[in-house]
């Protein structure tokens, strides 16, 4: 074979590569930072939330991991993907990811939708996770605010959250992210942050992800899990509900003797913003075990 016949056959060979890892990871897209050589750890935003949310984090554990850093599609920009399933498919890539890297012995840090993609994960590819790192996050979401409510009557309240979500105007969309901005984070700083990451991110796949985290019950996922989950849960002493209430709503979501909930006082929703310090002590702590 001549120069040129060999040079473009393996132009043409890479670039079937490079077309169906695309085509194989559609529904995210992952960045690479650390020490290829340490321990594998996979950061996976919640709704709205680009990588960059992990940054403080990331930045804090050096080099002592390799760190993957997932961004949903939509979650940064326009959406490629604008219908169908958000979580499952997400999920589903990942864990062919693990395969294709061949990532083992990982930990999955997920917060709150994130955390409920990382579970789907840790279900589907349990040899090669070894813990969860849940930050604020539940199975079935809507019994947080209704202990009795139903698979049934939670997919309709989905569909409600995704049809208004929907059919709202950008502006209508972001004054009312604004009127709620002050119970997802403590500091004015990290508020306006979450309000910007909400302004970039693709309204379309935000009603669609909220609509089936609202809808959804993945309680279900639990009994594949095998791998340690370590629940990080929020309170502050303006909390209407006392942190061991609390504590209890989060720990009948999770019935497993692998699994445990820490309340992380004086936090909100983002609780790698507010207490950075004290999430990375439990994170350090996982991974050393």
């Amino acid at each position: 074979m001549n120069f040129a016949v060999m040079t473009a056959t393996l132009v043409g060979a890479a670039s079937l590569l490079l077309n169906a890892q695309a085509e194989a990871q559609t529904h995210f897209d992952i960045e690479r930072a650390g020490n290829s050589e340490a321990r594998s750890v996979l950061f996976i935003p919640g709704l709205a939330t680009p990588g960059d949310v992990w940054d403080g984090t990331v930045a804090a554990l050096g080099d002592t991991v390799d760190a993957h850093i997932v961004t949903a599609d939509g979650f940064g920009g326009p959406a490629r993907v604008s219908e169908g399933p958000f979580v499952a498919p997400v999920a589903a890539e990942l864990a062919a990811y693990l395969e294709q890297e061949n990532v083992e012995n990982a930990v999955l840090v997920g917060h709150s939708m994130g955390a409920q993609i990382a579970l789907q994960v840790a279900a589907q590819a349990p040899g090669r996770i070894d813990e969860v790192v849940v930050v604020d996050s539940v199975p079935f979401y809507a019994r947080l605010f209704n202990a009795v409510a139903t698979p049934e009557q939670a997919g309709r309240m989905g569909q409600q959250m995704q049809a208004q979500l929907e059919a709202m105007s950008h502006e209508q969309f972001m004054s009312m992210s604004r009127q709620g901005v002050a119970i997802q984070a403590t500091g004015a700083d990290d508020q306006e942050q979450i309000l910007s990451w909400m302004a970039a991110a693709d309204q379309g796949a935000i009603a669609r992800a909220m609509g089936e985290v609202t809808g959804s019950d993945y309680s279900a996922v639990l009994q594949d899990v095998d791998a340690r989950i370590t629940v990080l849960a929020p309170w502050s002493e303006a909390s209407p509900v006392p942190a061991d209430v609390i504590a209890s709503m989060y720990e009948r979501q999770y019935p497993l003797e692998n699994a445990s909930v820490h309340m992380i006082a004086d936090s909100r929703h983002f609780i790698m913003l507010d207490q950075p310090e004290a999430f990375m002590a439990i994170l350090r702590q996982q991974l050393a075990d």
